[in-house]
C-alpha cells in the first residue's frame, strides 16, 4: 500500500493552567497534526509541538515544511514492509538535511502519521515495529512550572498524593533565594526518597550555576537541566567536570549532529530526548544509540502542551528500551482542558504509564477522528468565516491544496 495524500491540521489545545518556565510562559498550545491515507484508507496520524525559543519553528513554518518539502518525498511511498519503510524514512531526513538542522516538529509530525500507518497495515502495535517490548510500564515524573507559594504547594500537595516518585523544579525565574525555597517547600512535601532534579531554561550563567550547585547540596538535587544559553557548550563542559549533580542539556540538543558533537567532547553528563523536538521517532532512537555508547545518561522528556499523539509515540518508544533516568509527559488530563481522542493518555498513580488505553487497537493504539479534530482547528480569519482550513496533498493534486471543513 502507498501514502495517497497528506493532510495538515494546526490545532490550539487550551490548558487548564498557565504553564511558566525562563524561556516561555503559555495557556496554550498551538500543534501541528499530520494525516496521512493510504491507498486501501488506512490512515495515520503525526504531530509536533514547534517551539521558536528550541528548534525556531512556528506551527506555520512547519506547517509550510511539510507541504512544500516533506510531502513530495513521502507522497507514493510504499509502507507494505516495515523494515523498509524506516529504511526511506531515514534516507528521506538525511535527504532533507535534518541530520543537521533543527526542523524536529515538523517532520515528527510526518513521520509518526507514516510509522502508525505503517504499523497498522502488519496489525502490530507501534512499539511492534521498533523492536522486542522490553517493558510493560514506564514511571514518569512531576514538573512544577513557576507559580507562587501557594500554586507551588498545592501542585507539589498533588504530586505527594498521587504518588509521583521524581519531580523536576522549574528555576532561575528571579534569583537563587527563590530558587531554593522553592527546594525547601519541595522537599519538606515530597520527602526524602522523592528524586528532585531542577531545570533553568537557559537562565543562568556559569559562576550563578557553580553557586547554586553548592547551595543546592542541602536538598540532594540530582540533576541540573540546561543551566546555560543552549550555545555555551564550552561553559556547560566546563560544569559537567565540576559539579556533582549531572548536567543535562535540553534545548542545545536538537539534531543528531549536536547530539554526536556533545557526546564525543563530554559537554554533558546526560542528554533530555523529547520526540518532537529530535525529529521524531528515529532520530530520537539514534540519540539514544549515541547517548549509550557514550555512557552518557537518559531522560525521555516531553513538549510542553503534547496531545495524546506524541504521548502514545512515546510510551511505545520507551517500550524497547530499558528503563531511561527519567520520563516526562503524559500530563494530558492534568494539563489539557480536553485532547483529541477519547483514550486516556494520562500518566496513572505513582507515575505509572501503562498500555491498558491501547487495547486491541494497532499503530498508535489510540483513534483519532477528523470530526474531533476539527473542533480544535483554527478558523479561516482571512475571508471572515467560520471554515476550518485544512491544507492537504495527494497524487491527483500536487503539490498542494487548500480546503475548509
Amino acid at each position: 500500500m502507498k501514502i495517497r495524500s497528506l493532510e495538515t491540521f494546526k490545532i490550539t489545545l487550551p490548558f487548564r493552567f498557565s504553564f511558566g518556565h525562563s524561556l516561555a510562559a503559555r495557556k496554550e498550545s498551538q500543534n501541528l497534526l499530520v494525516k496521512i491515507t493510504l491507498n486501501n484508507g488506512v490512515t495515520g496520524w503525526g504531530e509536533g509541538v514547534p517551539r521558536d525559543y528550541v528548534t525556531g519553528e512556528s506551527v506555520d513554518t512547519a506547517e509550510e515544511n511539510v507541504l512544500l518539502r516533506y510531502a513530495p518525498e513521502i507522497i507514493g511511498m510504499s509502507l507494505d514492509n516495515p523494515f523498509d519503510v524506516m529504511k526511506n524514512l531515514k534516507a528521506a531526513f538525511e535527504k532533507l538535511g535534518l541530520r543537521k538542522t533543527a526542523n524536529g516538529a515538523s517532520w515528527c509530525a510526518v513521520e509518526t502519521a507514516i510509522l502508525d500507518a505503517a504499523s497498522k497495515l502488519v496489525s502490530k502495535p507501534l512499539h511492534g515495529i521498533f523492536g522486542q517490548q522490553k517493558q510493560d510500564f514506564i514511571r514518569y515524573g512531576g514538573v512544577v512550572p513557576f507559580g507562587k507559594k501557594k500554586a507551588l504547594q498545592a501542585v507539589l500537595f498533588f504530586y505527594k498524593i498521587y504518588g509521583f516518585q521524581t519531580v523536576k523544579i522549574k528555576v532561575g525565574a528571579q534569583n537563587l533565594e527563590d530558587d531554593l525555597e522553592k527546594l525547601r517547600i519541595a522537599r519538606s512535601i515530597m520527602g526524602d526518597n522523592c528524586i528532585l532534579r531542577v531545570d533553568a531554561n537557559c537562565a543562568w550563567t556559569v559562576e550563578q550555576t557553580l553557586r547554586a550547585s553548592e547551595l543546592f547540596k542541602p536538598f540532594n538535587i540530582s540533576s541540573i537541566e540546561q543551566p546555560l544559553p543552549a550555545s555555551d557548550w564550552e561553559g556547560l563542559q566546563k560544569l559537567s567536570k565540576e559539579i556533582e549533580q549531572d548536567i543535562l542539556v535540553d534545548e542545545s540538543l536538537c539534531t543528531i549532529q549536536e547530539a554526536e558533537d556533545l557526546a564525543r567532547d563530554r559537554i554533558c553528563n546526560a542528554f533530555n530526548i523529547r520526540i518532537s523536538k529530535a525529529g521524531g521517532l528515529l532520530a530520537a532512537k539514534e540519540m539514544v544509540e549515541i547517548a549509550k555508547a557514550h555512557g552518557l545518561r537518559i531522560h525521555l522528556g516531553a513538549q510542553v502542551g503534547e496531545s495524546a499523539i506524541l504521548s502514545a509515540a512515546a510510551r511505545h518508544f520507551a517500550a524497547t528500551y530499558e528503563p531511561f533516568e527519567n520520563y516526562e509527559g503524559s500530563a494530558n488530563g492534568f494539563l489539557l482542558k480536553n485532547d483529541i481522542c477519547k483514550e486516556n493518555l494520562t500518566a496513572g498513580l505513582g507515575g505509572k504509564g501503562s498500555f491498558s488505553y491501547a487495547g486491541k487497537n494497532f499503530g498508535l493504539g489510540i483513534k483519532v477522528q477528523d470530526n474531533f479534530v476539527l473542533s480544535f482547528v483554527e478558523t479561516d480569519s482571512s475571508n471572515n468565516s467560520d471554515d476550518q482550513r485544512v491544507n492537504k496533498v495527494d497524487t491527483q493534486n500536487n503539490p498542494l491544496s487548500q480546503s475548509t471543513r
